[in-house]
């Protein structure tokens, strides 16, 4: 092992690491008191010291302190920040503020304000509304409004000691329980203009299922869908193809991109299609209101991008951690929300697992390929049987990996996890994707017709809809799901671990990798057998 390196230094990849260690570190210590300045005398120990690279070394280790340092300041300023804010006594208060979100919930219609002002008193962070859902329609995003209701300070820690991480990291400071509201201002948006005309032209056009559904794919807003069905959906483990994610903006961006690549636009410069395609994804972005998930789905894509053309792009590990870094430099405690761990934990498996998982499925169906060299390949163009094959094995690939990877984080976040989850993502993944920009450009042609021709234009997405959503309203998949498992902290790291030994990311032979997978394999199921029996 001389002079060799376990893993190669991926500059992004790691500052992303330890940026999230510094994160966790501040954490633990303003919120738990854990000490934090042995993880500082810790983070240079885990570069591997090479002869003759001390040089490297040396920068490399600046590079994961500086990483650590800014994540711990940032995450430190968001805490302190929330646990200072100004707390009301419980009671009634008039709060002004502008609406940055607006949803229907179990718990009645739900606003989020900024810019607030409680009693003529301007105040940081943000704050959550309920309403009845009587005033649904009376409000939209953008809306200037003035609250009166029972004011609450949303503490830092529950009375079982608990976080809400939800509140620190989108700095919701305070709740009101509202019985009344006006609006005082209706500022023009094109945004929620755009918006507006998609609803009202989708549910003329539509039956209200596929309306709501369809609304779900393009903006991300699921208010219309049934409980029942959206909770079936989730029960099945496809309900996010029916909410705007990395899918949807992964289509739309690979649309884009190859639009860019196989039109005149390809001859502009490199700076001019970055900014071509971020003007566009920001666009979509601003439509379905720049939620967390399409926030999150963006930014990866455009670093992934940006880092192509710098010449990053080669390693999908480097674009992640660069993605990452933006994301958490904007939101440090996006770190602990659910959404964001599956949005990394399903690239994280892209990155280790679909080339394994490739090369299987060309082992299994046959690859005459595989077996030539690069020079004989140029002289055997594919076949439409090979074609076939290499798309297959590429679906199969991705799709499995993603949810390998997220398959403990689901069942530890959501409490179950469906056996049926990925036949039904073969069945759903390929079809959404398939239709996506297709169904997006029938909305816009619909919308930008007069409302009456809506059913004639969307006739034939309404027809898809409703056949395909025949499942989920016939059969119950709560019979098919694991329910009531306890999945350990210890146990996610041994099996993160396991899966990046499968991978090629380190710099060992296939028998240690494997034995060194299984190991970790063994002892997550250890963690997961001791969390549950014992």
């Amino acid at each position: 092992m001389n002079g060799v390196k376990l893993l190669n230094f991926r500059p992004a990849a790691f500052a992303a690491v330890f940026l999230c260690m510094g994160i966790f570190s501040a954490a633990a210590w303003l919120c738990f008191g854990v000490p934090v300045w042995w993880l500082t005398f810790a983070v240079p120990l885990v570069i591997l010291f090479r002869k003759g690279k001390r040089k490297q070394t040396a920068l490399a280790t600046l590079l994961l302190l500086a990483a650590f340092w800014v994540g711990f300041g940032t995450a430190f300023c968001k805490i302190d920040g929330f646990q200072k804010a100004t707390v009301y006594e419980s009671g009634e208060y008039y709060v002004a503020g502008q609406i940055v979100s607006e949803r229907e919930t179990a718990y009645g219609y739900k606003l989020v304000l900024s810019d607030l002002q409680i009693d003529g008193k301007a105040e940081k962070g943000r704050l959550i509304a309920y309403l009845p859902l009587s005033f649904k329609g009376n409000v939209a995003q953008d809306n200037r409004v003035l609250l009166q209701g029972k004011l609450t300070t949303n503490q830092a820690l529950s009375l079982q000691g608990e976080i809400n991480w939800y509140h620190f990291s989108d700095e919701l400071r305070y709740t009101l329980q509202a019985k009344t509201c006006v609006v005082t201002e209706r500022p023009f948006s094109l945004f929620t203009f755009l918006r507006e005309r998609m609803e009202a032209v989708l549910y003329a056009g539509m039956g209200e299922t596929s309306a709501a559904v369809t609304m779900a794919i393009l903006t991300g807003n699921d208010d219309g869908i049934e409980t029942g069905l959206l909770e079936n959906m989730r029960r099945g483990g496809i309900a996010h193809v029916f909410a705007v994610s990395g899918l949807h903006i992964g289509a739309l961006f690979a649309f884009v991109l190859a639009a860019v690549s196989k039109t005149p636009l390809r001859k502009l410069s490199k700076g001019s299609r970055f900014a071509l395609v971020c003007v566009i994804l920001l666009f979509y972005g601003g439509i379905c209101g720049f939620s967390a998930s399409i926030t999150r789905a963006i930014t990866i894509c455009l670093c992934f991008y940006a880092a192509k053309l710098i010449g990053l792009g080669t390693d999908f590990l480097d674009a992640l951690g660069l993605a990452a870094i933006v994301v958490l430099l904007l939101r440090p405690l996006a770190l602990f929300e659910t959404g964001f761990r599956l949005s990394f934990a399903a690239c994280l498996g892209l990155a280790l697992l679909t080339r394994p998982i490739e090369k299987l499925c060309y082992k299994i169906v046959g690859d005459r390929r595989a077996k030539l060299l690069p020079i004989e390949q140029d002289m055997h163009p594919l076949g439409v049987g090979e074609r076939i094959k290499r798309a297959c094995a590429s679906f199969v690939s991705v799709s499995l990996s993603a949810q390998i990877a997220t398959a403990p984080l689901c069942l530890a976040y959501f409490g179950y996890l469906s056996y049926l989850s990925l036949f039904l993502n073969f069945l759903f993944v390929p079809l959404v994707s398939a239709v996506y920009s297709l169904l997006f450009t029938f909305v816009c042609v619909a919308a930008a017709l007069p409302i009456a021709w809506s059913g004639v234009v969307l006739y034939l997405p309404s027809v898809v809809w409703s056949a395909a959503l025949i499942l989920f309203q016939t059969v119950d998949f709560s019979a098919f799901c694991i329910e009531g498992v306890i999945v350990p902290v210890g146990g996610l790291i041994c099996y993160f671990l396991a899966l990046s030994f499968v991978s090629d990311k380190w710099n060992l032979s296939k028998p240690v990798r494997f034995a060194c997978a299984l190991v970790c394999f063994l002892l997550s199921f250890s963690c997961l057998f001791i969390g549950n029996v014992l």
